[in-house]
């Protein structure tokens, strides 16, 4: 994979979590995953949601919605001798007619709290806002997630009000247009 694919912030790089990763990842092939990524891999990853949400529907966008990647997941990537995978972010599609964008966020438990979620936000949203057509980004947390709420608040996010989700219940959507 080329570094024309990732993005880069001083600490972390965004590295699109392509197909050959996703298949990887789903059959728990973590050794598989390293190896792909020239990384290590924090414990704990996959997360749960990772596996039941993001592999089957990152999968069913490549494989048969043909959404292309850069609209879609990425991992994060702490970078070091080696690189340690930390998380992912994921961009939910391309823009919906608003010209928004839906992007969702998961760091490794050892790693919260260390503003690694915040770059990797602040360093996707500057990437949306350079594509065309992108006008909003829109992100959701769990009702009783203050602590991400208060950093997309941080990042300039507004609060646009409730909404439910099947899944997993009462969410909080957030939007921010470009500064």
């Amino acid at each position: 994979m080329s570094e024309l694919d990732c993005i880069e912030t001083p600490r972390l790089r965004l590295v699109p979590f392509g197909l050959p990763l996703l298949l990887a990842a789903r059959a728990e092939g973590r050794a598989r995953v390293a190896e792909l990524l020239g990384a290590e891999i924090a414990p704990g990853w996959p997360s749960d949601g990772v596996v039941d949400f993001q592999l089957p529907g990152q999968i069913t966008a490549i494989e048969i919605e043909r959404v292309p990647l850069k609209w879609l997941g990425r991992l994060v990537l702490l970078k070091g001798s080696p690189d340690m995978l930390i998380g992912v972010i994921n961009l939910k599609g391309p823009p919906d007619t608003n010209g928004c964008v839906e992007v969702g966020y998961e760091i490794e438990q050892a790693y919260r709290r260390k503003g690694y979620a915040s770059e990797a936000v602040k360093a996707l949203r500057e990437w949306c806002f350079n594509q065309p057509g992108v006008k909003g980004v829109r992100a959701r947390t769990l009702k009783q997630n203050v602590i991400s709420q208060a950093m997309l608040q941080k990042l300039g996010f507004k609060r646009l009000g409730p909404q439910r989700d099947p899944n997993l219940g009462e969410m909080i959507v957030w939007e921010t247009e470009p500064s």
